[in-house]
């Protein structure tokens, strides 16, 4: 110690070393987990209106449920909502399929049926819309609750932007039969 300088108090040490801890305590509560980090971009929509994503663009543009459904030859009965959409690529059409289509009713997750025929899996080119349909299977019973449609491009939706429409079951219209749409190009 030089001379003239004085000794830092031992209280002062202690207080700004707690204050250091705390302040380190607070900004490990603010930062979020991991996987925060690599959630998808959501990307709200309502029913016919047109969502834009990071390379995926879709409009919702009818919603039906059906105890029976049809594509070309193949049928099957059960409760089924039948979703008829357009959806594009935005920026590039390389290798761009629609891949991730999926309703999630109060938490729980069901997948694009891929028995018929429909939008699902199919190309998508850069700023020409193909219409089409896909179709979810629920269980028997299921007639409420709030319902959340998920489309994006890919299946792995980490850091990708994903169009998000949210609805209520029991407001679906109900209809006899439902005859999927076939998948081609709109006309505007």
């Amino acid at each position: 110690m030089r001379r003239g300088e004085r000794p830092v108090p031992r209280w002062a040490t202690w207080a700004i070393g707690t204050a250091l801890v705390v302040a380190a305590w607070f900004v490990a509560l603010v930062t979020p987990g991991e996987d925060k980090l690599v959630e998808p971009f959501a990307v709200n929509a309502a029913l016919g209106t047109e969502a834009t994503g990071r390379n995926i663009q879709v409009t919702v543009t009818e919603l039906r449920r059906t105890p029976s459904v049809s594509a070309g030859s193949w049928s099957a009965g059960g409760n089924w909502l039948v979703v008829e959409l357009d959806a594009a690529s935005v920026v590039s059409e390389f290798g761009v399929l629609f891949n991730h289509a999926e309703l999630v009713i109060d938490g729980v997750r069901y997948g694009a049926s891929e028995r018929p025929d429909s939008l699902r899996r199919q190309g998508l080119s850069a700023g020409i819309s193909r219409a089409g349909s896909v179709a979810f299977e629920l269980p028997k019973g299921l007639a409420e609750g709030a319902a959340v449609l998920e489309f994006a491009i890919n299946g792995d939706t980490r850091l990708d932007s994903v169009i998000l429409v949210e609805f209520d079951l029991e407001d679906v219209r109900q209809v006899d039969d439902v005859e999927l749409a076939a998948t081609g190009w709109t006309t505007p």
